[in-house]
């Protein structure tokens, strides 16, 4: 049964977590028994539930500025979950997926996984199983926020360089010396100093092989 043992589980998550900060589950099935399902999972798990009927519903209403994820059913009224998944991916949205479906071929079930779903569940479900993938789903979600916002800052600090400070960067991150790079921009030694200086104080890199690898990161 669907509700077996939901009675017993319990969240590590703060009860009354302000509504901001709580990560918001956005469920895609036509089942009112689903869906009643996950609203009632939802304080059990410390996330809050926004069910659902069919793709466009999700599609219209979507706001994937706030953290949580996602949970398809294979099957919509309007296109299958893999099709949304495709046109999810074309708006941008990031948003890690779990997928649901209680009539799915195993090739479905392999296609899903290798378009970047968390999981694939088949119905009937534990209600402890759904929560523990909803759990992973919600700290994928937090982690790549997370890269996302010290990405943000790395290329903020990058855009401050001034062409010809971009242009020392790209030298000495090669690992050319002073000398080489006045050499080959036509600058003088004193001059390539300066600019280096500039470089490791605007990007706020404490050493060169950490500016290294911030290059790396912001340039991939």
């Amino acid at each position: 049964m669907l509700l077996t043992r939901t009675a017993t589980i319990s969240s590590s998550r703060p009860a009354h977590a302000p509504v901001a900060s709580t990560p918001l589950v956005r469920v895609v099935d036509d089942e009112p028994s689903i869906q009643a399902l996950f609203t009632r999972m939802g304080p059990l798990g410390g996330f809050a539930v926004e069910c659902h009927t069919s793709a466009h519903d999700l599609l219209e209403s979507l706001d994937d500025e706030r953290p949580g994820c996602l949970v398809l059913d294979l099957v919509l009224p309007d296109r299958t979950g893999i099709e949304l998944l495709m046109d999810l991916a074309a708006r941008g949205c990031r948003l890690p997926v779990v997928f649901m479906s209680g009539m799915a071929r195993v090739s479905e079930a392999v296609r899903a996984l290798k378009l970047g779903s968390v999981d694939f569940i088949e119905k009937p479900f534990e209600p402890l199983e759904m929560l523990s993938t909803i759990e992973r789903a919600i700290e994928l979600d937090s982690r790549n926020r997370r890269a996302g916002s010290e990405h943000d800052q790395l290329e903020r600090r990058f855009s401050a360089l001034t062409p010809r400070e971009n242009e020392v960067m790209e030298e000495i991150v090669q690992g050319a010396a002073n000398k080489e790079v006045a050499a080959k921009l036509g600058l003088s030694p004193k001059t390539v100093e300066v600019h280096r200086a500039n470089v490791m104080r605007k990007t706020q890199a404490r050493s060169l092989a950490e500016l290294v690898r911030m290059h790396v990161a912001v340039r991939a």
